[in-house]
């Protein structure tokens, strides 16, 4: 697996342990749940949802980073099937949320969650 692919793997894996932490750890805080576009009021019945996302995406990062540690102690092929599996899924829940709320395209879709897993993806090829 060549190094930038691992690189972009890395980071694709620090972005979606980031969400995790905004999702699942911060999401109470005003500045965090409002970025979500979240009211107040409407709290108590989002953070579990929320939560649950913020699992999701930071197994995703761990899988990437499994499949890191995977490359490192000399099994490449199943280390590159891990981040390859987990880019794909990254990308493809990017491109779910572009198209459910298209407004969400730069910020938290295929640029900002989305952009480091096709990198990856795309170095992987090469």
């Amino acid at each position: 697996m060549n190094i930038p692919a691992q690189l972009l793997a890395l980071a694709a894996a620090l972005m979606h342990l980031w969400i995790f932490a905004m999702e699942s750890v911060r999401f109470g805080r005003p500045e965090v749940h409002a970025m979500f576009e979240v009211r107040a009021a409407d709290l108590a019945v989002v953070r579990p949802w929320a939560f649950h996302q913020g699992c999701y995406n930071a197994l995703l990062a761990l899988q990437v980073l499994a499949g890191l540690t995977a490359v490192h102690s000399g099994a490449v092929a199943a280390g590159r099937a891990l981040v390859l599996a987990a880019g794909v899924s990254m990308l493809a829940a990017s491109v779910a949320l572009v198209a459910f709320d298209p407004r969400r395209a730069r910020i938290k879709g295929l640029i900002g969650q989305g952009g480091p897993a096709l990198a990856t993806l795309i170095a992987l090829m090469a």
